[in-house]
C-alpha cells in the first residue's frame, strides 16, 4: 500500500543487487517488493526510458502543501499518477538533496520556473517537478528551503521511481515530456546539469509550439549495464577461507549457484564445518548504482544461513565524500547494523541513527540492497536450498 513518509507504491516483485563493502583494501567477511516495469533477472526486463517513452505508471508521493497540490491540478490525497498533472508540458528532475550538481542546478532550475511563470505562453501549461531519489520527505523540505525552490518537490525513498525508470546511471536526470493521448511522453532526457536556463526554455517552447526537438546523443545508461564489482568465484573463495578460517570454521565448498537474479548480482553456497557440525551459509555478491554523478558505485556482499539470518558482512567499495572508503570504524558501525537481523524482516533505513558521516546515500544503498535478501531467501526456499 501506498503510504505517506516518502514511500512510494509497491505493485511488483524486483530483485535488486546485494551488496557489501571493503575498506581500505581490508577484507571484513563479519557479520517490499519494488514496483518496476520488469521482472526478475534481466537486465533489459526494465528498460531505460528515453525520449518516446511514456513516462511509467508510477505512484508519486502527492506534495502536501495546498499551493502545491493547486499548481499541479492533482486532488489533495496521498499519492498520484504524473498523467493527473495538468499541464501540457512536463519538466521532471531526478535528484537528491546530497548531490553537489544538484545543489547547484537548483538555481538554473528556479529561473527556468520564473521565466516559464512570466510567459503567458507558457504559464500554466508547464509544470516543473523535482524528485528526491533515496530522500526523505523533510529532506526535500530542507533543501526547498535552502534553495528557495519554487515549485513542488517530492521524495522517492525507496528508490521506486527511479527503478521504474530503468535506474539512470546518475543525477541529476532531467526530462522534458510532453502530453500525448492522456499521458506525458518524453520529448528530451539528460544526466548531468543544465548549461544555461536560455537553451532549457528554447526546447520547452519549440515544443509547446509544435516543433519538433533536434534528436541529441543519449548521455546516459542504465546504472546496471555499469556496473561490475569484479568478483570471480576464485576471489569469493579466497575471501571466504581466510574469514572463515579466522572464526573458527572450514570451508570444504563453496558452489556458485543458478538462480535469477539481477546482473551483476551472484549468490553462492558455502558448506562450513565448526565443532563437528556441519552447515550452509549464503553469499550474496552483488552492485548498486551510485546516486550522484561524481560518486562510486557501491559493493558489497552479505552472508545469511538457512534461518535468513545475516551472519556477516563483507566491503568490497564502500565510498563516502571524495570517494574515499569507509574506515574499519565505519565498516564495523555499518556492521553491527545489520548482523544478527533476519532478511525476512528488512529494517527501513533510518538516516539519524545508520548512515556514516559523509555517506549518506551509500548507507541507504546498502539498506536498499539487503531489504531484497527476502527475496533471495525465498527462490533458495523453492529450489530446496533451505530444507
Amino acid at each position: 500500500m501506498f503510504k505517506r513518509g516518502g514511500v512510494f507504491k509497491k505493485a511488483g516483485p524486483k530483485l535488486f543487487a546485494l551488496m557489501l563493502v571493503i575498506t581500505a583494501g581490508v577484507w571484513f567477511f563479519q557479520g517490499v517488493a519494488y514496483s518496476s516495469r520488469g521482472g526478475i533477472g534481466d537486465d533489459d526486463s526494465i528498460p531505460l526510458i528515453k525520449a518516446g517513452d511514456n513516462f511509467p505508471e508510477t505512484e508519486l508521493f502527492a506534495p502536501r502543501a495546498k499551493t502545491d497540490q493547486n499548481y499541479l491540478g492533482i486532488a489533495d490525497k496521498s499519492g498520484f499518477y504524473l498523467k493527473e498533472v495538468k499541464a501540457d508540458a512536463m519538466v521532471v528532475e531526478f535528484m537528491n538533496v546530497h548531490c553537489l550538481h544538484c545543489k547547484m542546478q537548483a538555481p538554473i532550475l528556479d529561473k527556468v520556473y520564473e521565466a516559464i511563470e512570466k510567459d503567458p505562453d507558457m504559464k500554466g501549461r508547464v509544470k516543473l517537478l523535482s524528485i528526491g531519489v533515496g530522500n526523505r520527505e523533510k529532506d526535500m523540505e530542507k533543501f526547498r528551503q535552502e534553495k528557495k525552490v519554487p515549485f513542488p518537490m517530492i521524495p522517492d525513498r525507496d528508490f521506486v521511481a527511479m527503478e521504474n525508470i530503468g535506474y539512470p546511471d546518475a543525477t541529476p536526470f532531467i526530462m522534458i515530456l510532453k502530453r500525448e493521448n492522456g499521458n506525458f511522453v518524453v520529448k528530451y532526457a539528460q544526466k548531468g546539469m543544465i548549461k544555461t536556463p536560455e537553451g532549457f526554455l528554447d526546447r520547452i517552447h519549440k515544443l509547446l509550439t509544435g516543433v519538433a526537438l533536434a534528436k541529441t546523443k543519449q548521455n546516459y545508461t542504465s546504472a546496471y549495464h555499469l556496473m561490475d564489482p569484479h568478483m570471480t568465484k576464485e576471489k569469493v573463495r579466497k575471501m571466504g577461507i581466510d574469514r572463515l578460517t579466522s572464526m573458527g570454521y572450514k570451508v570444504e565448498k563453496i558452489t556458485k549457484l543458478k538462480i535469477k537474479v539481477r546482473k551483476p548480482q551472484q549468490v553462492f553456497a558455502i558448506k562450513l564445518k565448526k565443532g563437528g557440525v556441519t552447515e550452509t551459509w549464503f553469499a550474496v555478491v552483488g552492485a548498486e548504482g551510485k546516486i550522484c554523478d561524481v560518486c562510486h558505485d557501491v559493493y558489497f556482499i552479505y552472508v545469511f544461513d538457512r534461518k535468513g539470518t545475516i551472519r556477516d558482512l563483507l566491503p568490497i567499495q564502500f565510498p563516502k565524500k571524495g570517494n574515499k572508503l569507509f574506515n574499519e570504524a565505519e565498516v564495523k558501525k555499518t556492521r553491527k547494523s545489520f548482523v544478527g537481523r533476519s532478511v525476512l524482516k528488512p529494517v527501513q533505513f533510518n538516516e539519524e541513527t545508520d548512515a556514516v558521516t559523509s555517506a549518506t546515500m551509500t548507507s541507504a544503498l546498502i539498506f536498499k540492497s539487503i531489504k531484497q535478501g527476502k527475496n533471495i531467501y525465498t527462490q533458495l526456499k523453492k529450489v530446496g536450498y533451505m530444507k
